[in-house]
């Protein structure tokens, strides 16, 4: 795993920076004080964009890329099924189990006149962890290390950012429900990348670099 981190530093060195940045805000401040400077900070433009870029964590635009990636190799296509399951499969069990409050809910005593996107359904329970986050960064990590070109790496740590970002934006969730989350997905796919490589290798199966175009 030391070498395939060390491969993909372009991915996981701002990851970690940006990680660290957000765990000190969630360390010193308040969830009022945090909620508060990201729903003051909106306009147009942040809540087209945002209500967008939330979508990048749905489950159907990681099922799309399983699909796609039946076009380009079975293997691939596999690790990433796997680690949608396992990421999910964590994060709904650490949902039901704490089954925390989300931002309408928690302040709903407040007399605050906060900012709601116009066709976003604001939920309030099972805020920790941010499933949206979860499943963004267990697919961006996995499309890194499938990546010959090593540069996209901070294209796709920015896209899994922004959809953390947008979950906070949306008022969907706290900070530490996107810290959280992030942890959950990236680690999911490492875990699943790394267990299908040391299988592959031990046994190397010929359909794993099949696909779709040529069965």
């Amino acid at each position: 795993m030391k070498q395939i981190i060390k491969n993909n530093l372009n991915f996981f060195i701002p990851f970690l920076f940006i990680w660290l940045c957000v765990l000190v805000i969630v360390l010193t401040t308040t969830k009022f004080e945090q909620m508060t400077f990201i729903n003051q900070h909106n306009n147009w433009w942040g809540d087209w964009f945002f209500y967008d870029a939330t979508q990048l964590g749905e489950g159907w635009f990681f099922v799309a890329m399983i699909i796609i990636f039946l076009f380009v190799g079975y293997g691939k296509s596999l690790i990433l099924t796997a680690s949608l399951a396992l990421s999910s499969l964590i994060s709904s069990s650490l949902k039901w189990y704490f089954d925390s409050l989300r931002p309408m809910a928690f302040f709903k005593d407040l007399k605050v006149n906060w900012h709601y996107v116009d066709g976003v359904i604001v939920n309030i329970h099972q805020s920790l962890p941010s499933g949206h986050t979860t499943t963004a960064f267990a697919l961006f990590t996995l499309l890194t290390l499938f990546s010959k070109h090593k540069n996209w790496g901070f294209l796709f740590i920015t896209l899994a950012c922004l959809t953390g970002y947008s979950r906070c934006y949306l008022f969907q969730h706290f900070p530490v429900d996107v810290l959280v989350g992030s942890v959950i997905g990236t680690f999911s796919s490492l875990i699943v990348y790394v267990w299908f490589s040391d299988q592959y290798l031990k046994n190397p199966k010929e359909w794993h670099d099949r696909n779709l175009k040529r069965w």
